[in-house]
């Protein structure tokens, strides 16, 4: 049987084609066969969008289109077989097959007509896979509690304000706070963990869908159903929850609920919020999100999709277009790369977006928008920037405050041991805490550099500076923490080889001794403000300030506050009057401008 050959679409403007797949009936292991035709979109009979994993694109299974045969990812066809019906046909639209993967051009305009090609679906169909790690009951419990959240708001309650603090919530959710349910959240966290909620293409192809449901093995649950669950579970802190993951569901749903009420975000908060989402095509970074810009943004010829131009290329050019139409420089606070291998030869001041860390702005949640940075380390000053035509260099106004003397452990999530010891949570930070206290020499009896207790400036960089609790509640907050820091230190002379059910008797044990009399508990309010943290590290300055920077930031390195930047600027210099960008800081007792001199600054070159 010869291969498949596509039939090309019009090339000229007003060309509005896309290719319709009409999967035949079949059961078991029967071949798939499908028909695949040009429709007009918007003039095309009934179908439905399939929201996928592509899975390794090397590993490919043949079906037969058109009579012919043709090569598709093992994910695609999995979730071809599931949605077949035994009887009837079944049309739909899958971007594998129906864009010609292997023409550059018509690949870029396809891409561009998504944003026409799901809203018009009569519902997308997410497929998360296989039934695995006991994932049917996953979904039951994800239904349950769907239920239950139900009963909860036609009370007049809100999901987003639920705590077991009321007796109402307690009395419905409680039973979910039973070790016999513990086996049903667990699978239903790995559900969370599948790599659907990873990619970056799954945001426009929920966000524009009319309805959606998601499908996992023989389960299924409506999307809106999906996220009760997921935020009762988040909130209601159940077992296993993990916020962090779970910030990649909520971000996906603020998708949704933007587009659907008409929201706009600017180029850099989209491609910001999104960053953490990967794709196998490092330029769908940039392609996959260009729809949900504001339409100004859109329409801009460094965001056409072209599949003809390099990734480095790509990306400087977007940095150029967001920092031309800035009146900050908030680009410069994504997050950089840690390690490992980015586009080559990219400028230390283009974000690198191939980077999927989850490192949430300075003061704000995991997904949050960029530009809502409420900081003025500069005061009300607007950028100047200058690009270099000959190079990759760019020209930025303004001095240098400090320099970095000593700094602590990177908080990197990945590498902490378990954080959950049988229903003893342990704070992440706390892993880190003890050394972080030292750079910041919080025991020492002198004041802070700008007054006050160093204990106190300790506490507020670690929420930088961005709760509205009391200062007493810090503390209080901040003993808490210095309490779980014991315990990590006890379990860090424990033996390795000690089983974990022995260690978790341990934990608890220690847990009962630390908390006898009072409260582990910390406010909602006081861990969001902890989400900061991740990929970061406290520091020390030659003058004695206390600082939250990133990863990258190493003693020597000198602050600098800039022109347009909200935020004090880590750099590191280079040979010939040049420095590199290494992210931006949170300096205690410099946010609001108190080291900003206009008179004082000069052009600083970045390359």
């Amino acid at each position: 049987m010869s291969s498949y050959c596509y039939v090309p679409f019009g090339t000229e403007p007003e060309c509005n084609q896309f290719r319709i797949l009409t999967l035949l009936p079949g059961s078991g292991e029967q071949p798939l066969e499908c028909i695949l035709e040009h429709g007009e979109i918007g003039e095309s009979p009934p179908y439905e969008a399939i929201s996928y994993v592509w899975g390794d694109p090397e590993n490919k299974v043949e079906i037969i289109c058109n009579g012919k045969t043709l090569a598709i990812t093992a994910g695609l066809e999995e979730a071809l077989r599931h949605f077949r019906l035994r009887s009837e046909k079944k049309s739909l639209w899958a971007d594998a097959i129906c864009i010609n993967q292997n023409d550059n051009e018509e690949r870029g305009r396809q891409v561009g007509r998504m944003r026409d090609i799901y809203p018009r679906a009569e519902q997308v169909l997410i497929w998360l896979g296989e039934e695995r790690e006991e994932s049917d009951k996953g979904m039951a419990v994800a239904l349950d509690i769907a239920d239950t959240c139900h009963q909860y708001t036609s009370e007049g309650h809100s999901l987003e304000a639920i705590s077991f603090h009321h007796e109402f919530a307690q009395r419905l959710f409680g039973k979910f706070r039973d070790s016999s349910e513990f086996e049903r959240l667990m699978a239903f966290a790995k559900i969370i963990e599948r790599p659907w909620f990873t990619r970056v293409w799954v945001v426009q192809e929920l966000a524009l869908a009319t309805e959606a449901t998601v499908y996992c093995g023989n389960s299924s649950i409506s999307w809106p159903d999906f996220m009760a669950a997921i935020t009762a579970q988040d909130r209601l802190n159940l077992w296993l929850s993990d916020h962090e993951r779970n910030a990649y569901v909520f971000i996906l749903e603020r998708a949704r609920q933007e587009w659907c009420t008409g929201i706009r975000r600017s180029l850099l908060s989209v491609l910001f919020r999104y960053r953490i989402l990967d794709a196998t095509d490092p330029r769908d970074k940039i392609f996959a999100l260009t729809a949900l810009t504001k339409p100004e943004f859109s329409r801009t010829h460094a965001l056409q999709p072209n599949y003809n131009i390099g990734t480095t290329e790509l990306y400087t050019a977007i940095a150029k277009e967001i920092l031309s139409h800035s009146s900050h420089l908030n680009l410069f606070s994504v997050p950089r790369r840690l390690s490992g291998a980015g586009p080559r030869n990219l400028p230390s001041w283009v974000p690198d977006w191939t980077s999927t860390r989850l490192t949430a702005p300075l003061g704000l949640a995991n997904y949050s928008d960029i530009n809502d940075l409420a900081f003025a380390a500069s005061k009300s000053s607007k950028p100047q920037v200058k690009f270099d035509a000959d190079s990759a260099s760019l020209g930025i106004q303004g001095h240098c405050v400090d320099r970095i003397a000593a700094v602590g452990t990177v908080l990197r999530l990945e590498h902490l041991p378990r954080t959950n010891y049988h229903g003893i949570r342990i704070p992440k930070c706390a892993f880190v805490l003890d050394n972080w206290s030292q750079v910041a020499k919080v025991w020492e009896s002198e004041s802070y550099v700008t007054g006050g207790l160093i204990r106190d400036a300790f506490v507020q960089t670690l929420v930088v500076e961005s709760s509205d609790e009391s200062i007493e509640t810090l503390r209080l907050h901040l003993d808490i923490l210095e309490r779980n820091a014991t315990i990590v230190r006890w379990i860090g002379f424990l033996p390795t080889f000690l089983p974990d059910w022995l260690v978790d008797r341990v934990v608890h044990l220690i847990h009962s001794i630390l908390f006898w009399d009072r409260t582990d508990q910390m406010t909602l309010a006081f861990r969001i403000n902890l989400s900061s943290l991740a990929d970061r590290r406290v520091f020390r300055t030659d003058k004695g300030y206390i600082g939250l920077g990133p990863a990258l930031a190493e003693a020597d390195d000198d602050v600098a506050v800039v022109k347009g930047a909200k935020v004090p600027l880590v750099l590191r210099s280079k040979e010939s009057a040049q420095w590199s960008l290494q992210g931006d800081c949170f300096l205690k007792g410099v946010m609001q401008g108190e080291a900003y001199l206009e008179d004082e600054t000069s052009e600083i070159s970045i390359i």
